[in-house]
């Protein structure tokens, strides 16, 4: 930036000001040459020069720099004006200075003119619009010396220098004024009255000096410097929304010298003459033409060089696309196989810190993963927005090292991205071999590697993140199966035919059941009997989680009321999911079910796992307020075995604890097991809380919990989860309990 750009605004007034002192001398000149001058042409340079210098200088002191090229092109063509009329027939040596003068005026223009056009493709790969002003003034100038010489104007050799200056000057600007006005139509207006200016300026140049045609001139001078300072001036740039329609005219602008060329030559078949300089003209022609199409060509070559890669290439991470991806699987000549990444942990990224940096942290990933797969002559490609799939030359076993190595490089790399270090990230691989066609194989679909790719990360993905898997006929199986099981499961929940079952909760100081937990059962006629584990994490995988959620509240609640649990005073437990909470109307539909059935609001408990609770104010925990406000117990899941944060126990309101079954089997067993359910019986104590202890399934393990003064027990040891039918049993049936510890001992 210049030191003028950068000085203080009182700087650039003064600056300014210095800069006008010189426009004072116009009055005694035009004073002391008034007689000799040539009157219009003196007044209109004047005019001019006060128009536009004056302006411009004011605008400038103000800070507006982007007038700097059309105050210097104006006043110079004004200067140029008042030169011409105040020595009208004055020469430098042997050339007149009014020819020198209005070319100068011509060229300022000229200079403004160039400016624009080289400004109107800046950014595109359309040809510079330069090339077609270029051959359009070629074929004015062409024109413009047969008119000179046809016209009967003559003179010595510098009078036909200067005015061939003044006439490739002249077209010149006349060329770049009329592809201007052509591509952009908001500087028309500006291209018509310079266009104007200029060939008015040409013609009182070389014109003879009748004062009818001064007359004439100088009427057009005034009325394109008139036009012309009111126009916008700010340089055009090119616009993507109107390029096509820029394309079109420019089009017909290289359309007009044709015709103007095509009328000289008839000119000159009709009346030919011999002028070297009119054949040298033609030569430049040919020249223009010629540039213009070699630029042309190079314009369509970078178009199509960029469509090419935007067809084939992620904008975001430059790195190859699905088509891509499909195009080297199409036909390789030698095997490879396929590596497909998945990014774990870009959705709480992007919740967070807003999709900008999640978009970071997705380029960061793949340039970890370019350079991991450059490393091994593989190439990466984003198929999705949070996949990867990588092409790699070979086996799987060198593949799945490969997947080992991509996993292990993704969790470096939130480390990268300002804010998102506290954001792990980790992900999970498919690996699928892609065997290159055998000689009589029939072609096949060349994105099935892919797809297999996909079963094999669906795979990995169960394991958990920072896992791989192979495609192998067990895993395609395993895949067959899971989409089995989510097609019968939707079924299944859509006509009701998953089962509750209750496993009953007791006292370890009555024996008796002070609680159900209600449990998911579902027997496929199809597939037999599956174990709640896999058809709950089919639920999670295909989002049925809150349709099987809401149908298994519904029935259990339903089915324990028309049993008569809720009258002989026992309570039920239904377990939440996350996404259940998550859900619109959650805290609805209980309400609906409570009322439907008059269960009195304490006697159903919601079990939770503790990672609703880590997020404070999250949808999920404010959800929990509103359940608990209704009056339902609020139960965490599997205490001691997740986050275990203990300060949403004063947080929220939290009513039961349940100690994981993992931590019940270490009661008897060396360790720290019994003092771990010790310190968490004893916690929930002091905070009011009551505790369940699952998994209970030796006397050795009840008598632990009764002598660290644990509340309630379930397990195996008491009763499995029983159909509805065996719930008045259930209620009547009183389990043993050691003497030592009956009630009222």
């Amino acid at each position: 930036m210049t030191a003028a750009a950068t000085a203080t605004p009182r700087a650039r007034a003064a600056l300014a000001a210095l800069l006008a002192l010189p426009l004072l001398a116009l009055a005694p000149l035009v004073h002391a040459r008034w007689q000799a001058a040539d009157h219009l042409t003196t007044a209109v340079g004047v005019v001019a020069l006060l128009g536009a210098a004056v302006p411009f200088l004011v605008r400038w002191a103000r800070g507006h720099l982007q007038t700097l090229s059309y105050g210097v092109a104006s006043t110079l063509w004004g200067a140029g004006v008042t030169v011409a009329g105040l020595w009208p027939h004055a020469t430098l040596g042997p050339v007149r200075l009014t020819h020198l003068a209005l070319t100068a005026a011509i060229l300022g223009m000229l200079g403004l003119g160039v400016q624009h056009v080289l400004a109107a493709r800046s950014g595109s790969d359309d040809p510079p619009l330069l090339h077609d002003a270029l051959v359009l003034g070629s074929a004015l100038a062409v024109a413009g010396w047969e008119v000179v010489n046809r016209g009967g104007l003559h003179g010595d050799t510098a009078w036909h220098a200067t005015t061939l200056l003044l006439v490739l000057a002249a077209s010149s600007h006349l060329g770049t004024a009329t592809a201007l006005g052509i591509e952009h139509t908001r500087l028309r207006r500006t291209a018509v009255a310079t266009g104007v200016m200029t060939a008015a300026t040409a013609v009182a140049a070389v014109a003879p000096g009748e004062h009818t045609t001064h007359v004439a001139i100088t009427v057009a001078l005034l009325a394109g410097f008139t036009a012309a300072i009111g126009a916008p001036t700010t340089a055009a740039r090119h616009s993507g929304v109107s390029s096509a329609r820029a394309a079109r005219r420019v089009e017909i602008a290289s359309l007009v010298p044709g015709p103007v060329l095509f009328c000289d030559i008839a000119l000159m078949v009709v009346s030919p003459r011999l002028d070297p300089v009119l054949f040298g003209l033609y030569l430049w022609v040919l020249l223009a033409f010629t540039a213009r199409h070699v630029v042309t060509a190079r314009a369509v070559d970078r178009s199509t060089a960029r469509l090419t890669f935007q067809a084939l290439h992620d904008d975001l991470t430059g790195l190859g696309n699905r088509a891509a991806l499909h195009h080297a699987l199409t036909g390789p000549d030698r095997d490879h196989s396929l590596v497909l990444l998945k990014l774990v942990g870009l959705d709480d990224v992007n919740d967070v810190l807003g999709v900008a940096t999640g978009d970071a942290v997705i380029r960061a990933a793949a340039d970890q993963v370019r350079r991991t797969a450059d490393d091994r002559g593989a190439t990466a490609h984003r198929t999705a927005g949070d996949e990867i799939a990588v092409l790699l030359p070979g086996g799987t076993d060198e593949a799945l090292h490969l997947a080992r190595a991509l996993v292990d490089g993704v969790a470096d790399v939130p480390a990268t991205v300002p804010g998102a270090g506290r954001f792990p990230l980790s992900a999970v691989a498919g690996v699928a071999p892609s065997p290159a066609p055998r000689p009589g194989d029939e072609p096949g679909d060349p994105m099935t590697a892919l797809l297999h790719a996909d079963i094999a990360l669906r795979d990995a993905r169960l394991a958990g993140p920072g896992h791989t898997s192979t495609y192998s006929g067990a895993v395609a199986a395993a895949h067959a199966r899971r989409s089995l099981l989510r097609e019968q499961l939707t079924s299944a929940v859509r006509h009701g035919s998953v089962d509750v079952h209750y496993q009953p909760i007791v006292s370890f100081r009555t024996g008796r059941v002070e609680k159900f937990e209600a449990l998911a059962r579902w027997e496929d006629p199809l597939l037999g009997r599956i174990n709640p584990a896999e058809f709950i994490a089919v639920a999670e995988e295909s989002n049925l989680v809150v349709a099987l959620g809401e149908h298994v509240l519904r029935s259990a609640v339903r089915r324990a009321a028309d049993a008569g649990v809720f009258r002989a005073g026992a309570g039920l437990t239904v377990n939440v999911s996350v996404v259940q909470l998550q859900s619109p109307g959650f805290t609805d539909t209980v309400h609906d079910v409570l009322t439907r059935h008059r269960v009195p609001a304490h006697l159903l408990t919601l079990e939770l796992t503790e990672s609703v609770f880590l997020d404070a104010d999250s949808p999920a925990e404010r959800v929990v307020t509103e359940l608990a406000g209704l009056g339902c117990t609020i139960a965490i899941d599997d205490f001691g075995t997740g986050y275990s944060a203990f300060g949403y126990l004063d947080r929220l309101p939290v009513h039961v604890l349940k100690i994981d079954r993992s931590l019940t089997s270490s009661l008897t067993h060396a360790g720290h097991g019994r003092s771990i359910v010790t310190c968490v019986v004893d916690l929930a104590t002091r905070l009011g809380l009551s505790v369940v202890v699952e998994g209970v399934e030796t006397e050795e393990q009840a008598d632990a919990c009764r002598a660290m003064n644990a509340p309630l027990g379930q397990g195996w040891l008491y009763s499995p989860a029983v159909p509805c039918t065996d719930l008045p049993e259930q209620l009547a049936r009183t389990y043993p309990v050691p003497r030592l510890v009956a009630p009222g001992a």
